[in-house]
């Protein structure tokens, strides 16, 4: 090949088959045999053949783009999905386009039609991801729906439509790390609201209220802080909880980089973690097994809510048949080191 990049030809010719049949491979399409599919595959990989998305396009009405649009780039769960939903894209020979929309509670509605009506510079997606607000927008999925761009949220939300939805059941894995502590002694929980523009928050909220009932706890409205999601909201609601004349012994912050917050203020106020203070955060970020101490939470598979969201986008683009548009994925609870008995 004197040294240029391998073309659709090569695979081909070192596979036996046709350009076409390796087109069909490459498109993910039915009805070709195994042997064949299995012969293309291993040509692609022994060449290093890349497909060129931006040619299938050209053969084809699909455009082999999938739009991450996204509110926040500081965001470890965000990027999280993020990384899912690029492996699942190099995996399918696809693009992935990424978009964010800042601030999108002060834009006017023509604001956002623009924004989004320029996100398809190069031919129509083949869907678009939206991650938590955005996936609870109405606007933002009234426009994309209008667009025709088929649309995969993820997180919680209550917009009721057609569309696909990949989250976890929030609710029941907030109430579950709840009793986890209730089971270690603690009958004083403090609590940190994330985004009240997001259903997370009241979902986590209403899983930590449904633990405390069951067990027959008081609901103590001094106990629950306003955050943002953000680490420094964790911190200044760690604080004041903290600095109550009655403070909890256990605090549960809706997600781990406010749980972080929460433990920087416990060693600011010299509050031994977990001696004195048990801290859970949730989403099990990166973050978590990275701070010290490591960080008890609930895992959410960010990586393949990522990955199933893109991969119901490129089925549906396939006309694939039976694709389920509610998708739950589990849930774990994972023990680390912030956690303990509650102090006698």
């Amino acid at each position: 090949m004197n040294g240029l990049p391998p073309k659709m030809k090569d695979v081909a010719e070192l596979a036996g088959v046709s350009i076409k049949t390796v087109s069909r491979v490459l498109n993910n399409e039915p009805h070709v045999k195994d042997e064949l599919r299995d012969k293309v595959k291993n040509a692609i990989e022994a060449l290093g053949y890349v497909p060129s998305a931006n040619a299938r396009s050209l053969r084809s009405n699909r455009g082999y783009k999938i739009h991450y649009i996204m509110h926040n780039n500081r965001s470890n769960y965000v990027n999280s999905i993020q990384a899912g939903t690029i492996q699942t894209c190099q995996d399918h020979g696809y693009q992935l386009v990424v978009s964010m929309l800042k601030n999108i509670d002060a834009m006017s509605d023509d604001e956002i039609v623009q924004r989004l009506e320029r996100l398809p510079t190069h031919g129509a997606p083949d869907g678009a991801v939206l991650v938590s607000p955005l996936s609870n927008h109405p606007k933002v999925n009234d426009i994309l729906k209008g667009m025709k761009i088929p649309i995969a949220r993820i997180g919680p939300n209550d917009i009721e439509d057609d569309e696909y939805d990949v989250k976890i059941n929030e609710r029941e894995a907030a109430q579950e790390i709840t009793e986890y502590l209730i089971k270690l002694g603690h009958h004083r929980i403090g609590f940190i609201r994330g985004k009240e523009d997001q259903n997370a928050t009241l979902e986590r909220y209403n899983g930590y209220v449904d633990a405390l009932k069951a067990h027959k706890l008081e609901i103590d409205p001094t106990l629950t802080q306003p955050g943002n999601f953000e680490f420094e909201s964790g911190f200044t609601a760690g604080k004041h909880l903290l600095t109550l004349s009655n403070s909890p012994s256990a605090i549960f912050a809706s997600n781990d980089d406010m749980a972080a917050g929460v433990l920087s203020a416990a060693h600011q106020l010299g509050v031994s973690v977990p001696d004195q203070l048990s801290v859970v955060g949730f989403d099990d970020s990166e973050l978590a097994s990275k701070i010290w101490p490591t960080l008890t939470t609930i895992r959410q598979p960010l990586l393949e809510l990522g990955s199933v969201a893109t991969e119901l986008l490129i089925a549906k683009s396939q006309n694939t048949k039976d694709v389920s548009t509610k998708n739950f994925l589990p849930h774990k609870l994972i023990i680390r080191n912030s956690t303990g008995p509650a102090p006698a």
